[in-house]
């Protein structure tokens, strides 16, 4: 069955026997119109008369690096961008991309968002066609049910739609800056989303638009071939809970839900005999898992207080710095994880990442926002910190591609009109979505997850997965987790450093 006909489904899917969490992280999502005290005030971008030239230009670059063409190839073509089109040039050939007319802009800002389905350039039959039938389009300003792109003559074609700023505004998030509706946590949700509404959150839309852009390519330049795409993995790990400080219900909960009776004994024994917690020993055994498989885990560490939405534990504690060593030792990367008031860019948020930092001993490091409380404002607060990456963009309701892509890359600021100084790693799935939001089964969970990773490999991209250190402790799902890993070994690690000292991916 494929990924799309299994999404009307989902609603029969039986809950699972044990949540993964306390029942602080299992509040049921409530969609709100925030205030104008709320967390984040609303920032509607007014687009005038669409976008500008060099946003213009960004959103082509994104799309040709989809098509694997290499940036010498890229470097030796011209492209011109006026009020109507946008047209590359390679040497005697010429592809065109219309642009929107300068009235729909205000349409658009009024929420009209219209989707399309195009074809492939030229038809062919082979397991991309079977995955990718057609190109799902958003943010389009007419009705449009051709292919995607057009050949006008030996040696031009043409998109008919405005298909730059389909990318554009896709992978700036601009619904998201138009919308005031969030969930309790500050959240905008899948539910409320153009992807999910028109049934394409499963697929990566604008990765897929580089595969058409490819069959132009190949048939302006027979000689040229595109580099063979090949799938990364980011396995992740926030780490909200360690243990500390201890807590007898947490303990207890380790044998009433997760039906784990020796971590319960090893957290009620362990001051007496100096073990770690079961949470803080969990934190290790990712560890192990990955180098077994093959593969390196990024941790994700907090230095937050204690609050109803925060655990509080202390990374200075001698257990702790204890267990950073050995994740250090065995080659594991170590990252930020911001408490929940951090969200919206306060001071607090500026705090944290310098404990971190201080505790982990790296400048150069990225993370992810507690609660997946996320803004495009965030990708702005972190930029100002000095962050290397962010991997928070993924819907904490529902697994998919939250911005049309599995593939990292530098965000556009629509507000500054710029590029932010900024990986983005687009985070695709978590354990809490799948088994509480999703309401899934481990074995409906699994075939989610790896049908999720044929996705990402057929454009090249990297699986992006997060899975807490709770989780191990569940005997549904710490299974669920380790035959991911089976399926992935030795997968290629996405190596970010290399991607931000060379711009390659």
């Amino acid at each position: 069955m494929s990924f799309s006909k299994q999404i009307p489904d989902l609603e029969r899917v039986p809950t699972p026997l044990a949540p993964l969490h306390g029942s602080q992280m299992l509040v049921p999502p409530v969609s709100s119109r925030i205030s104008k005290e709320g967390i984040l005030p609303s920032l509607r971008v007014q687009m005038g008369r669409g976008p500008s030239a060099e946003a213009r230009l960004y959103a082509f670059r994104e799309l040709a690096f989809r098509s694997a063409i290499p940036q010498e190839l890229l470097d030796s073509w011209s492209v011109e961008v006026s009020d109507d089109a946008t047209v590359v040039t390679l040497g005697d050939a010429r592809i065109r991309f219309r642009h929107a007319p300068s009235t729909f802009w205000s349409e658009l800002a009024g929420g009209n968002y219209q989707v399309v389905h195009a074809s492939w350039p030229y038809q062919f039959v082979n397991h991309r066609a079977d995955l990718v039938p057609d190109f799902i389009v958003p943010f389009v300003d007419r009705t449009y049910a051709g292919p995607l792109f057009v050949r006008t003559s030996e040696k031009s074609w043409e998109c008919p739609i405005d298909l730059l700023a389909s990318v554009l505004l896709t992978l700036s998030r601009f619904e998201e800056l138009q919308s005031d509706e969030r969930d309790m946590h500050g959240r905008f949700l899948a539910t409320q989303s153009v992807a999910l509404k028109h049934n394409f959150l499963h697929r990566p839309v604008v990765d897929e638009y580089g595969l058409a852009l490819e069959q132009v390519i190949q048939s302006l330049l027979p000689g040229w071939r595109p580099a063979e795409r090949r799938l990364m993995v980011k396995l992740s790990h926030d780490i909200d809970e360690i243990g500390f400080p201890r807590n007898m219900s947490n303990s207890l909960g380790h044998t009433v839900k997760r039906r784990k009776p020796s971590a319960t004994l090893r957290d009620l024994i362990g001051p007496i005999f100096g073990l770690r917690p079961s949470l803080l020993e969990a934190v290790l055994r990712l560890a192990e898992l990955s180098k077994r498989h093959g593969m390196v885990s990024a941790l994700y560490w907090k230095f937050s207080g204690q609050t109803a939405w925060d655990s509080g534990y202390d990374l200075a504690m001698k257990p702790v710095r204890e267990v950073l060593s050995c994740l250090r030792n065995a080659g594991m990367e170590l990252g930020v994880h911001p408490g929940y008031d951090t969200f919206g860019g306060s001071r607090q948020l500026a705090d944290e990442v310098e404990r971190i930092r201080e505790v982990i001993g790296e400048s150069l490091i990225g993370g992810r926002q507690h609660f997946l409380r996320w803004h495009p404002c965030t990708w702005r607060d972190w930029e100002k910190l000095g962050l290397a990456y962010d991997s928070t963009v993924g819907f904490s309701d529902h697994i998919g591609f939250r911005a049309g892509t599995c593939v990292p890359y530098r965000p556009w600021s629509l507000e500054l009109n710029r590029e932010i100084a900024l990986l983005e790693i687009p985070l695709l799935a978590m354990d809490v979505t799948l088994a509480y939001y999703m309401r899934l089964s481990p074995e409906r969970s699994l075939a989610m997850l790896l049908q999720c990773v044929e996705r990402c490999k057929l454009v090249g991209g990297v699986f992006t997965l997060l899975w807490h250190n709770r989780s191990l402790l569940d005997p549904n799902y710490g299974h669920t987790y380790q035959k991911v890993l089976s399926a992935l070994e030795f997968t290629p690690g996405f190596d970010w450093k290399h991607t931000l000292s060379t711009g390659q991916y």
